[in-house]
């Protein structure tokens, strides 16, 4: 089944432009010529196009849904991509039109929003890994449904679909403690508060350490800020400057984007994986399976979480919740070389 990004890729465009052109964007008009490729190639990829009702008897009603995702996170990203992926064809089987996709980057003041919000009609907006308090306040304001995606904190007032990261960040680190590991760093990135302690798969880690009476060293804590080259220096620049008797002997990733630059790392420091340090990572993106050894890790249903969000998002705007729900689907380990192996 043909997906946005595949339509995009044929064009030459963004997702987003895709989208956009898909929902007759006004506030961010696609030329007449960018849309007829663009139907053309949806066309020739098997796209099924959305197509309003003309039937006068027909009641359903359609949705104006807006997501909204940060620049990073758009596009080719293997996590977030398969997040839109599933929201798009839940939308399809629902009869609604494709959601609009706008990056948070484009709203730097409450006037963009709120004009955004008018020119698009939206009834609800997905804000997938991405909160502004202020934002967020204006969007309720104007009485729009709003939902969170991957933005899992119990501070926030508004439905959440995800998974239980911290769950699924300890039982991580557990079987890495099992492996019989005492010395486990750990990389990652913040939380939309600006913070790696508060982020689900820090508190995971750190539950797991302080309950094995472990220790957590600060020079062994590594914030990337999600950048993937980040979290190569960082762990070369750990190996490089400790004797490798010193090292520490596993490293829970909060990401496979972070592990995979990590494993080079140890390579590049003529360490062996998982013999020297053990690698887990999150997310068990598709290209998990195939780095050198094989990545363990978390496997987090990206496509159906899109799913449940596109039904819920639907279910909310028709007034089926009456309170803010949050949904958190369940993840499992995949445990394979980088990680396979019993220390003693």
């Amino acid at each position: 089944m043909a997906k946005l990004k595949d339509i995009a890729e044929r064009v030459g465009v963004s997702i987003s432009t895709v989208s956009r052109a898909f929902n007759n964007d006004a506030s961010r008009p696609v030329s007449e010529e960018t849309k007829r490729r663009i139907r053309e190639a949806a066309l020739e990829l098997g796209y099924k196009l959305y197509e309003p009702s003309r039937n006068p008897n027909d009641s359903t009603s359609t949705k104006r849904i807006i997501c909204i995702v940060p620049q990073l996170l758009m596009d080719d990203h293997p996590y977030f991509s398969k997040v839109l992926a599933g929201f798009h064809k839940k939308m399809e089987e629902l009869g609604q039109p494709p959601a609009i996709v706008r990056t948070c980057e484009e709203f730097s003041d409450p006037d963009k929003m709120r004009k955004m919000l008018l020119e698009t009609k939206a009834q609800g907006v997905v804000a997938i890994s991405w909160y502004d308090k202020e934002l967020f306040e204006l969007i309720q304001n104007e009485r729009i449904a709003i939902m969170g995606v991957s933005l899992n904190d119990e501070k926030l007032s508004v439905p959440v679909v995800d998974c239980d990261r911290i769950l699924s960040a300890r039982a991580a680190v557990r079987h890495l403690i099992d492996q019989g590991h005492k010395r486990i760093a750990f990389i990652g990135g913040p939380a939309y508060s600006k913070q790696m302690e508060s982020e689900e798969r820090f508190v995971g880690y750190k539950f797991a350490m302080l309950e094995a009476n472990l220790q957590l060293r600060e020079d062994w804590l590594m914030n990337t800020k999600w950048r993937v080259d980040q979290s190569f220096h960082l762990m070369s620049s750990l190996l490089s400057r400790l004797p490798k008797a010193e090292w520490p002997t596993a490293v829970f990733c909060a990401s496979d984007m972070l592990a995979i630059p990590a494993m080079r790392a140890v390579v590049e420091n003529d360490g062996r994986i998982p013999e020297d340090v053990a690698i887990m990572g999150m997310d068990n993106i598709d290209v998990a399976q195939y780095t050198t050894p094989p990545l363990s890790s978390v496997s987090v249903p990206k496509f159906e979480i899109g799913r449940v969000a596109a039904k819920s998002i639907v279910d909310y705007i028709d007034g089926h919740y009456p309170m803010a729900t949050k949904i958190a689907l369940p993840c499992s380990l995949i445990i394979r070389e980088s990680s396979n192996f019993l220390r003693k």
